[in-house]
């Protein structure tokens, strides 16, 4: 069979150039928070599984670069997280955002 080979390229290129994408910072990423009115549902159809998670969930963190066009998600499953920034999010016993700051943590994205 002939279409097995080709099929296996064709996989094996799309990974490579997915690999080699540069992500894009958006203006607009965190628009959605708002202190008294987000949900946790909310931040995580938005954002996705945190990097963190504390307090049984009551503090989550997300690590963040940023671009000249804004910030940039930084995803669990990256080889290198080098983001530049953490959010802090916290919520209240019945999930909903009450306080939520940037934090810068390295001055460098590949500083230790």
């Amino acid at each position: 069979m002939r279409a097995r080979p080709y099929l296996t390229g064709v996989v094996a290129l799309t990974a490579a150039l997915a690999s080699c994408m540069t992500p894009v910072g958006s203006p607009d990423l965190l628009a959605f928070l708002k202190d008294d009115s987000t949900t946790r549902e909310d931040v995580y159809l938005h954002l996705a599984e945190p990097s963190s998670t504390f307090e049984g969930g009551r503090i989550l963190t997300y690590l963040l670069d940023e671009d000249k066009a804004g910030y940039i998600l930084m995803r669990r499953k990256e080889k290198a997280w080098n983001g530049k920034f953490s959010l802090v999010l916290a919520f209240d016993e019945h999930g909903v955002l009450r306080h939520h700051s940037i934090v810068r943590i390295r001055a460098f994205p590949n500083s230790p």
